[in-house]
């Protein structure tokens, strides 16, 4: 008898721990994004531009780790990335524009 109650004490342990790694949201941290984007070329950063960036909608991010393959004016991409607390100050802008790390980058 106390065998059985053990097994199923084992067996609700193991399916609650299953639920709950399931159940746990991996973009949790609201500094996660998914968006539709446009890389464009706003001018080299040593002669005042601002290198390679990304809108989306109407905010322009400074990406920290856009890759070769992806520097193409006004390439439509889908982009997932983490909001970082730094920004890259470039020609005029004050503070400069918010920075982003890419986390999944593709061609739409």
């Amino acid at each position: 008898m106390k065998k059985q109650i053990r097994n199923k004490c084992a067996v609700l342990l193991m399916l609650t721990v299953g639920i709950i790694a399931v159940s746990c949201d991996k973009k949790s941290d609201p500094n996660l994004q998914s968006a539709n984007g446009l890389v464009l070329n706003y001018g080299n950063p040593e002669v005042d531009g601002c290198g390679w960036v990304i809108q989306v909608d109407t905010v322009v991010y400074s990406p920290v780790n856009l890759n070769t393959n992806f520097q193409q004016g006004n390439l439509k991409v889908i982009v997932d990335y983490q909001i970082l607390n730094t920004y890259f100050s470039c020609g005029w802008r004050t503070p400069g524009y918010r920075q982003i790390k890419i986390t999944s980058i593709k061609k739409q």
